[in-house]
């Protein structure tokens, strides 16, 4: 298990591909790639919609390895997500994006948001292919 802190801004994503690719290499090509793709755009979303780009933002991980699945937990101090339409909404592909919650829950075996009183708690479990 590792905990860690990340900065919440435009280079989130990269930040969190750096950390996986240290830490849990040996999951393999198509675990990290998959790892690192749909937390990435859970991030971004984090950073995008719940933070507004704010400077001085951070979020809170823990990750976890076991047999079968990694899950990845991700704390942010962003207002409490709407999650009955935010996780319902389908986007179609456009200049701006559009397609990550997609991408997020095809790649998981779970996805979930839970609002808290501050912030919120998004989880993704991923199960992993063998190496």
């Amino acid at each position: 298990m590792i905990k860690c802190s990340l900065k919440a801004d435009k280079f989130i994503q990269t930040s969190f591909r750096n950390l996986l690719l240290k830490e849990f290499s040996e999951l393999g090509d198509t675990n990290l790639f998959n790892i690192a793709l749909a937390t990435g755009e859970a991030l971004q979303n984090i950073v995008r919609y719940g933070y507004n780009f704010l400077e001085g933002m951070s979020v809170e991980m823990i990750l976890v390895q076991a047999e079968e699945t990694f899950v990845v937990e991700i704390l942010d101090t962003a207002p409490p997500c709407p999650t009955e339409s935010f996780m319902q909404q389908h986007f179609t592909p456009s200049d701006h994006g559009g397609m990550g919650l997609g991408i997020i829950k095809k790649l998981t075996q779970t996805f979930e948001i839970t609002p808290l009183i501050k912030g919120n708690r998004t989880k993704l479990i991923f199960a992993l292919e063998s190496r």
